[in-house]
């Protein structure tokens, strides 16, 4: 959760509050490539199990989240942006976030492509707000669209966009996240510039599929064999991009699609395996985390 309160990420008190009622309750906790593997070879779980993971990987996710995580021994799995770890680039979601906040415009008014935009920056909740919508927009647009975009907003919001992430969105190292993987955190791919994948050429995403697996088998000892697709989304992947993950030797994908699971339901969605996002409250979390959750899924 960012002290400038502009967006929404999770408390590590909320977390280890988490973390205490699930131990008390008796769930297992397991690294995310185990439950897959079970579910593959047909191993049912003995009790309810919880696997716990983090998008992106940001310097505060590694030395915040992650160590209260392995306290107890919650198995986690982080899905980095290699491009980001590497220092090469850091996303366009997150540049798009920095202006957003750095701005010192009150409201602005903008048109891009024909796309009429009426940008309120007066208060946090606000700025939130404007930022989902413009990313709402932005994620789906060609590179070259996107790249034209930013320079839109660059101009009309005078603020200039860091080369290098800025702390408050710095990312974390190759030697933190080796120093954790000897601890106990499983690291995955999330692939390189967090573009979702339906706006990109099926040469690029495989470009970047192979780009992120290499730099991971090359930096750490056992990274994760479970992709997390960008964004992940019904709209943001299709089974083209689930085939290319596939053909490379993963075992199967995260999406972003709210669900609980079986091992028979990941064993037949091995590929787009549905998560919760973390929830904002302790009472969100014991339901999203028992059986009831899954009775108002069917009864939905």
């Amino acid at each position: 959760a960012p002290k400038d309160g502009s967006y929404l990420g999770l408390s590590s008190m909320l977390l280890e509050e988490c973390l205490v009622y699930a131990k008390k309750n008796h769930y297992d906790f397991a690294y995310l490539d185990d439950v897959v593997r079970n579910a593959i070879n047909g191993r049912p779980l003995e009790r309810p199990t919880l696997c716990l993971t983090i998008d992106d990987g940001f310097s505060d996710q590694t030395n915040e989240l992650v160590p209260l995580l392995l306290k107890y021994n919650a198995k986690p799995t982080l899905f980095v942006l290699t491009d980001f770890v590497d220092g090469t680039d850091w996303p366009w979601d997150f540049k798009l976030a920095y202006i957003i906040n750095t701005t010192k415009s009150k409201s602005r008014a903008l048109t891009h492509r024909g796309h009429k935009f009426a940008l309120d920056f007066t208060s946090t909740h606000s700025r939130i707000t404007t930022r989902r919508t413009l990313v709402k927009y932005a994620k789906y647009l060609t590179n070259e669209a996107l790249a034209e975009f930013m320079v839109v907003l660059v101009n009309e919001l005078l603020v200039a966009i860091p080369v290098t992430a800025p702390d408050s969105y710095k990312p974390t190292s190759w030697e933190e996240l080796r120093h954790y993987e000897s601890l106990g955190l499983k690291i995955g791919s999330h692939a390189c510039s967090h573009r979702v994948f339906n706006s990109l050429t099926a040469a690029r995403v495989r470009e970047e599929l192979v780009h992120a697996q290499g730099r991971l088998s090359a930096e750490l000892h056992a990274p994760s064999e479970v992709f997390c697709f960008p964004s992940g989304t019904n709209k943001d992947f299709s089974t083209e991009h689930a085939n290319l993950v596939r053909d490379l030797g993963y075992i199967a994908a995260v999406s972003a699609n709210p669900g609980n699971n079986t091992p028979d339901s990941i064993k037949q969605n091995l590929f787009a395996i549905t998560r919760h996002t973390f929830p904002n409250t302790l009472a969100l979390f014991a339901r999203y985390s028992s059986w009831l959750e899954v009775i108002r899924g069917k009864l939905s």
